[in-house]
C-alpha cells in the first residue's frame, strides 16, 4: 500500500509539473514516451501467447507523435489517411521476404497495437491543440481516474454483486459508484471552468460525464481481457503499486478520442 501510494504520488507530481509547463514541446515528448512505454507492455504481455509483433514498426509510427503539433493540417490528414495502407503494406512485405516467419496474427497484432496504445494516445495531444484544449484535458485524466478511485472506494464498502468474470473484483455497485462520481467531477469542474470565462450547461457535463465513465471503465474491462487471455496481472511494473503504463492509461485510452470529438464540435 505503501509503495502504491508513493508512486501514486510521484505520478500526480509529474503530471502536474508537464501540464504547468504548459509547452507544447514538453506535452508532446512526455505522451510520446508513455506511448512508447505502452506499446512495448502490449507487445510484450503479447508474446506470453506466442505472437511475434513486428515490433520496430509500431516504434517508429509511435515516435511521429511526438511532430503531431508542427505538421500542417492538410498535411497531417494525409498521414493519418495513408499511416494504416503504408503499415499493413510493410508488414506483409516483412512477411513475405521472410518466408512467412512472421504470420497472419503477428501482423494482426502489430497493428492492433499502433491503435489501441498510439492512435488512442494521439487523442491527448490533438485534444490539447484545441482552443482551450488544456482545460479540456482534465476532462480525459481526472474524469478516467476519479471513474477509478469512486468505484474501488464505493466497491470495497459496498460491493456485492459482481459485474464480470473478466475482472472478479469489480462489483455493480463499484461502476454505478464511479459513474456518479465521474459525472459529480464534470458539474464541479464545468462550475470552476464558468467561473472563468466559460459557458458550460451543467446538465449536459453531468450527462457526459455518465457517458465518459462508462466509455472509461469499458476500457478497463477491456484491458483486462487482454490481460487475463495472456495470463499475466499487469501489463508492466514500471509504477511499483500500479502495474504498468497501460494499467494506469487503459480507461484513458478509450475516453480521450470521445472527449476530442466533443470538443472539437463545440
Amino acid at each position: 500500500m505503501l509503495k502504491r501510494f508513493i508512486s501514486m504520488i510521484v505520478g500526480i507530481l509529474i503530471l502536474a509539473g508537464v501540464m504547468l509547463l504548459n509547452s507544447t514541446l514538453v506535452f508532446s515528448i512526455a505522451v510520446t514516451v508513455v506511448a512508447m512505454i505502452g506499446l512495448y507492455e502490449f507487445y510484450h504481455t503479447l508474446k506470453q501467447r506466442d505472437v511475434h509483433p513486428i515490433e520496430w514498426l509500431g516504434y517508429i509510427v509511435t515516435f511521429g507523435l511526438i511532430f503531431i503539433p508542427y505538421i500542417p493540417v492538410a498535411t497531417l490528414r494525409v498521414i493519418l489517411v495513408m499511416i494504416l495502407p503504408a503499415a499493413l503494406l510493410v508488414l506483409f512485405s516483412a512477411s513475405i521476404f521472410s518466408n512467412l516467419k512472421r504470420n497472419i496474427l503477428d501482423i494482426s497484432v502489430t497493428v492492433l497495437g499502433m491503435i489501441y496504445v498510439t492512435y488512442l494516445f494521439s487523442f491527448l495531444i490533438f485534444t490539447r491543440q484545441l482552443e482551450n484544449g488544456t482545460y479540456y484535458l482534465w476532462f480525459i485524466l481526472a474524469g478516467a481516474w476519479i471513474t477509478d478511485i469512486f468505484a474501488y472506494l464505493v466497491g470495497m464498502a459496498i460491493g456485492k454483486h459482481h459485474f464480470s468474470e473478466i475482472s472478479p473484483k469489480k462489483s455493480i455497485e463499484g461502476c454505478i459508484g464511479g459513474i456518479v462520481g465521474c459525472a459529480l467531477f464534470f458539474i464541479g469542474y464545468s462550475y470552476y471552468l464558468n467561473s472563468i470565462g466559460f459557458e458550460l450547461n451543467y446538465i449536459v457535463m453531468g450527462i457526459i460525464g455518465i457517458v465518459v465513465s462508462i466509455i472509461s471503465q469499458i476500457g478497463d474491462f477491456a484491458a483486462s481481457s487482454i490481460k487475463r487471455y495472456c495470463k499475466v496481472k499487469d501489463f508492466g511494473n514500471i509504477m511499483p503499486g500500479h502495474g504498468g503504463v497501460l494499467d494506469r492509461f487503459d480507461s484513458i485510452l478509450f475516453v480521450a478520442p470521445f472527449v476530442y470529438l466533443l470538443f472539437s464540435m463545440m
